[in-house]
């Protein structure tokens, strides 16, 4: 598991993250006598994860204080390659950093969000295969990453949780009856899903509040969103169920590539009801460093990182779509 008690943000992330001006937070460090990370520089002063979280609860709650409602997100596609885990690992990680608190959910066999978080050797780690099927309570697969965010991880024992769920009663809501009543617990629950039709991936279907449908800005892409549209359409009328809010993210987006440029305009024809308009998730080369180093990227990036702007602007975003009186 990775060290984070080195790890910190610096007050211009913090201004960012939270949307207010950047003396308001440096007046709030000043007020309460807050101290810097020992290994930061003076003029580049880091702030632990407890003091980020500290400072950013208060702002970012009093410019959103109606309840989050909507707190189950997906990141979803059945195509790989397209930047769930690699959102899903920014997001939850950085929605601590603001004061929430988190839990992040990896149900790919491949576990990558887990190594995300420093587990490289994770075979023996409890997963929701020993939930589901071995009867250990949440809190007995839970990981506490650091303060606000908790993990479930994943390794290859999920293949053999299909079989299980298969010959489950009710087998589409076992997940929902499972994690029901640590639900209150979180202001988020995040999953990364796997790249497939799983019996796992129509349990989280079925328990959350708001499918994040991550597009490469790729021909390719775009072309799989109409049939995974299809299959949702398909699988919640099966159900006799309505849709959850849909939000598609388009990502990897290059500004000067004309094949981006194209894909997300026709990302934007036939889809514009479930888009953001004029924002995308920009291809950078901080998410590689992320993915590399297991870091968040406000822990490492620069001032001028557009992964940062983006993920900032995203968390913006999901944040005014779960609250209770959205209406988007």
């Amino acid at each position: 598991m990775k060290n984070y008690s080195a790890c910190g943000v610096t007050a211009k992330f913090m201004h960012m993250l939270a949307g207010i001006n950047a003396s308001t937070i440096s007046r709030a460090i000043s007020e309460n006598k807050l101290v810097p990370l020992p290994e930061s520089s003076r003029r580049n002063c880091r702030y632990s994860v407890e003091t980020t979280r500290r400072i950013l609860k208060d702002f970012i709650k009093s410019r959103h204080p109606i309840d989050i409602t909507k707190k189950v997100h997906s990141f979803y596609n059945f195509k790989g390659g397209t930047g769930k885990t690699t959102l899903a690992y920014q997001v939850s990680s950085h929605l601590a950093l603001c004061g929430y608190k988190v839990l992040v959910v990896d149900t790919d066999p491949q576990g990558q969000l887990t190594v995300s978080f420093g587990f490289l050797d994770n075979l023996e780690l409890k997963t929701l295969y020993d939930g589901l099927v071995s009867n250990y309570e949440p809190s007995e697969i839970t990981i506490n990453i650091y303060q606000g965010l908790d993990l479930i991880p994943a390794n290859l024992s999920l293949i053999r949780l299909e079989k299980n769920i298969s010959d489950m009663t009710r087998r589409e809501f076992v997940l929902e009856k499972y994690l029901r009543e640590i639900k209150d617990e979180y202001d988020f629950i995040i999953f990364d899903c796997n790249p497939s039709i799983s019996y796992l991936n129509r349990n989280v279907l079925n328990f959350t509040d708001q499918l994040n449908i991550i597009c490469e800005t790729h021909p390719y892409s775009v072309n799989a969103i109409g049939m995974l549209m299809t299959d949702l359409e398909r699988y919640y009328n099966d159900l006799d169920a309505s849709l959850p809010e849909i939000l598609i993210i388009p990502s990897k987006y290059e500004d000067r590539s004309n094949t981006s440029a194209e894909a997300l305009s026709l990302l934007s024809r036939m889809y514009s009801e479930y888009l953001i308009p004029n924002f995308a998730v920009r291809k950078s080369e901080d998410f590689l460093k992320a993915s590399r180093d297991q870091m968040p990227i406000a822990f490492f990036c620069k001032a001028n990182s557009i992964a940062f702007e983006d993920i900032s602007d995203l968390l913006k975003i999901i944040v005014e779509k779960s609250e209770k009186n959205s209406t988007s």
